[in-house]
């Protein structure tokens, strides 16, 4: 996106220079729009999208939508109606809506956080009411925690982050020896190592390395209430969808995405681009680029076609 144009909540733009912005082509009449909306509720100020690779139904959508802009790939048919065509327009619309809403927490920290005197927090952070920062956590510059949010013993968390309500990272792992009479505690003195840009969203749970630390790699999205067990380690722009949860030692590849409520059995390796449907359990490791579904986790297409069988033997 360039970064010549700035904008604001209520200031409209024209479409030939969101075009510019978004690195699209304007078609039709020229428009002014002051934000982005889905194609039922937007108005003739706003832009809404046409998803790339649209069915025929989502297509008569847009064209019945009261948008007065509309993002759309090349093969869309969208009968002379202003529209900028672009690569990507869920995308683009994204952008769109990053230039009316800008993202900019206030810093500083609320009167009712608690940090320890040895946190260092960087230029820009913002601590959000009944936070708590433990010792020695190293906070980087411009991440944002809201509300409730604990960081415990050792916990780095870099740049430009942004962690949700009451999200615990750097709780002790799940880690007990059986004796043969009691469950001994086996002491987590490792950390959690969180990379740039990662967005945590409310109530996840992050646990604390058993000797090493725990690692989310630059870029990664965790959804709500998802839970990364101890000595996991992410790679980059991993996507980890509502309540996920990976046992500890899960090594994640780049990129990976686990819909929601998919989960891992301990000590496997899941591979850079592997793609878990929701609900799915991997009880091996998944070569990377696989899409795999089901329990235990297999080719999401072979998941499918048992599935069709047993119902239709039902």
């Amino acid at each position: 996106m360039a970064e010549s144009m700035t904008s604001a909540v209520g200031t409209p733009l024209s479409s030939a220079e969101i075009a510019e912005q978004v690195v699209g082509v304007a078609e039709g009449d020229s428009v002014m729009i002051d934000g982005v909306a889905d194609l039922a509720s937007a108005t003739a100020s706003q832009a809404s999208f046409v998803v790339a690779g649209a069915s025929a139904k989502r297509v008569t959508e847009a064209l019945e939508s009261q948008a007065g802009l509309l993002f759309a790939d090349a093969d869309v048919e969208l009968g002379g109606r202003p529209c900028i065509r672009v690569e990507n327009p869920a995308l683009a619309a994204a952008l769109l809506s990053q230039l009316f809403h800008p993202w900019s927490p206030e810093s500083g920290i609320h009167p009712t956080a608690f940090v320890h005197p040895s946190a260092v927090l960087k230029e820009g952070v913002s601590v959000g009411p009944h936070c708590t920062i433990s010792a020695d956590v190293h906070v980087g510059a411009g991440t944002s925690l809201a509300a409730g949010v604990v960081l415990e013993q050792g916990v780095q968390l870099g740049k430009a982050c942004v962690v949700e309500s009451n999200t615990v990272i750097g709780s002790n792992g799940f880690g007990f020896v059986w004796s043969g009479k009691r469950h001994e505690r086996v002491p987590q003195t490792g950390t959690v190592v969180i990379g740039d840009r990662v967005f945590i969203g409310a109530g996840t749970t992050i646990d604390r390395g058993t000797y090493g630390p725990t690692v989310i790699g630059d870029g990664c999205i965790l959804d709500n209430q998802v839970q990364i067990g101890h000595n996991c380690q992410l790679g980059r722009f991993v996507v980890l969808c509502a309540q996920v949860g990976l046992s500890g030692s899960t090594v994640v590849g780049d990129g990976a995405v686990f819909g929601g409520k998919a989960s891992t059995t301990g000590h496997l390796t899941i591979g850079a681009g592997a793609r878990l449907a929701g609900a799915a359990v991997a009880t091996k490791d998944i070569p990377a680029g696989l899409t795999v579904g089901g329990y235990p986790a297999w080719d999401l297409r072979k998941e499918l076609k048992a599935q069709a069988r047993l119902r239709k033997d039902l």
